[in-house]
């Protein structure tokens, strides 16, 4: 007979984090003093400030303990808490309700959960590494890849030799900015949603040859995510740029 499993910790999401930290800022305490973390623990049914520590870093807590401290601070689990993580602490908790905690069934269950859970935390980590990298190189990467697409271009194209582009590689640039833009809220969203949109309604630059942009964003994938990601991290911003690479040619 398997030992009865311990209750399952949960964690902020990243947005959780910072509403639980604009809420802290915005409440005091009895005195009117602004509000600490000790001070929080104690309004949070006594639990400890260590444990209200770990919770606002983003570690799990127990979930009768981060319940506590979101309600005492005026919020909502949904607000904190990501709808993963719910929906998985949710079930949980009626899987264990329908059983005693030893039944392997029961505990292959919840495994499957926590497993699933735990993929798609690293999945929604890698798309913030990424929306962090994009919004900070966002105009150095549009330079570098209209530049090399350009000169690629010219390359091949034995009529243009010598042929002066430093003044189209700043106006191509502008415009691969906007596909990266376009890239940088679809990982914000998690969602194919925008990609959709923007090209039903043209909303992304195409005045020039095609292949200039699937040669642009290609120089990004290859030479930049690459170099910059290890191969998990750079999933999702990969294939957001993998799609864009594919229906450009087909269906813009």
């Amino acid at each position: 007979m398997s030992k009865q499993r311990k209750p399952r910790g949960v964690s902020a999401s990243p947005e959780g984090i910072r509403r639980l930290n604009q809420a802290k800022a915005t409440e005091t305490d009895d005195e009117g003093q602004s509000l600490t973390f000790d001070r929080l623990a104690e309004r949070a049914e006594n639990i400890s400030d260590r444990t209200v520590k770990r919770f606002f870093s983003g570690k799990p807590v127990d979930r009768g303990y981060a319940i506590a401290i979101i309600e005492a601070l005026g919020l909502k689990p949904e607000d904190v808490l990501s709808p993963e993580e719910l929906f998985v602490s949710e079930s949980i908790e009626q899987i264990q309700a329908k059983d005693t905690g030893d039944s392997e069934r029961a505990g292959e269950l919840i495994k499957g959960l926590e497993t699933a859970l735990s993929e798609f935390k690293k999945s929604e980590e890698a798309s913030l590494q990424a929306m962090e990298w994009l919004k900070a190189n966002r105009k150095a990467l549009s330079q570098e890849a209209a530049e090399a697409a350009l000169r690629k271009h010219y390359d091949q194209n034995p009529n243009n030799v010598d042929t002066d582009y430093s003044e189209d590689i700043e106006v191509f640039s502008q415009e691969i900015r906007k596909y990266l833009q376009l890239i940088y809220y679809c990982l914000e969203l998690g969602s194919w949603e925008l990609m959709d949109r923007a090209i039903q309604e043209s909303k992304i630059p195409v005045n020039r040859d095609l292949q200039l942009y699937v040669d642009a964003l290609d120089f990004i994938k290859n030479q930049k995510v690459s170099l910059s990601f290890d191969p998990e991290e750079a999933k999702e911003i990969t294939l957001y740029l993998d799609e864009i690479i594919n229906i450009i040619p087909r269906r813009l």
